[in-house]
């Protein structure tokens, strides 16, 4: 029996890692599923999220998928595929990696027998839609142009005529792809997956632990030569609040560079952990059990990285 695989692509912050956890905490994956995250950057952070939904984080350092370690990437499909004989794998490429460059290496003669392509979702977040494609063309045109379902992420906060419009532009790029753009409080995580028949599927745990395994791989390529990651270990504690002003005076000054992403997890003044993401335009923290990170890691281009340390040290 072929392993099924799904894939959750979308630009830098569109909220993939969370759409994932929402699928696994509805209970629409079985226990014999393996996820494979890949994170542009230093740091790795999305595996702090999938941590507090008891999964088991196993992290696969080196290489790149889409350039000189392409390989790499196979084996370690193929790798997973022998060790657990999964039912599914979950793939979350790196914001800025191409489909193309992913669904290339899938479609390799070695995985034939042994993977299928399920669902290619592409995630959209609608608040910055319009600034991405206008500045990041490339890499989000891609990501859109080979999905066949689109998922639009924070429409709960525009009206409808931003949703209208942004469907209406993105059928333009891409006519065959189903378009969800309900808020995902209104949706069941099966609603993600209808017409899949994923719920009628066979269960089987091939796992003897109970948790899901995620497996992270690093992805750098083309990338590299448009964002750059920047992490800066924090020495002291800071409160999430003191930690969004910083933000949202970097969202109103040009000297730190064009950021576009911000991740880390920060202990806390109030002895607590937390993770927090940052997009433009938005910032969220969440309570995490513990962590042996202080750390911001900025994702952006022509970063200030002096102002930068200054302004977080």
């Amino acid at each position: 029996m072929k392993t099924t695989v799904d894939i959750f692509s979308g630009f830098l912050g569109a909220g993939k890692t969370m759409l994932i956890k929402k699928l696994l905490n509805d209970n629409v994956y079985g226990k014999s599923t393996v996820i494979i995250e890949n994170e542009f950057g230093e740091v790795g952070i999305d595996g702090e999220i999938l941590k507090q939904s008891n999964i088991t984080v196993r992290e696969i350092n080196s290489g790149c998928i889409c350039c000189q370690v392409s390989g790499s990437f196979g084996d370690a499909i193929l790798e997973v595929s022998r060790k657990y004989n999964p039912e599914n794998i979950i793939i979350e490429p790196s914001g800025v990696a191409k489909l193309t460059e992913v669904l290339s290496i899938l479609e390799g003669i070695k995985f034939q027998h042994k993977i299928e392509v399920r669902n290619i979702f592409t995630l959209i977040d609608i608040q910055n839609f319009d600034m991405y494609i206008k500045n990041f063309k490339e890499f989000y045109e891609n990501q859109i142009r080979k999905a066949n379902k689109i998922v639009l992420s924070r429409t709960q906060f525009v009206n409808d005529e931003k949703i209208e419009s942004t469907v209406s532009s993105l059928k333009k790029l891409n006519a065959k792809a189903e378009i969800i753009y309900k808020p995902w409080s209104m949706l069941d995580g099966k609603e993600f997956m209808k017409n899949n028949n994923i719920e009628q599927k066979k269960e089987i745990s091939m796992i003897k632990s109970s948790a899901i395994k995620t497996f992270r791989k690093e992805i750098n390529h083309k990338a590299n030569d448009v964002f750059e990651s920047y992490p800066i270990d924090l020495i002291n504690s800071t409160s999430t609040e003191e930690l969004k002003k910083k933000f949202q005076f970097i969202a109103n000054s040009n000297k730190f560079g064009e950021i576009i992403r911000a991740k880390g997890v920060i202990e806390s003044i109030d002895g607590g952990y937390y993770q927090f993401d940052y997009v433009p335009n938005e910032f969220k923290a969440r309570k995490i059990k513990w962590s042996n990170k202080n750390v911001v890691s900025i994702i952006g281009s022509k970063l200030n990285k002096k102002e930068l340390k200054q302004l977080f040290r």
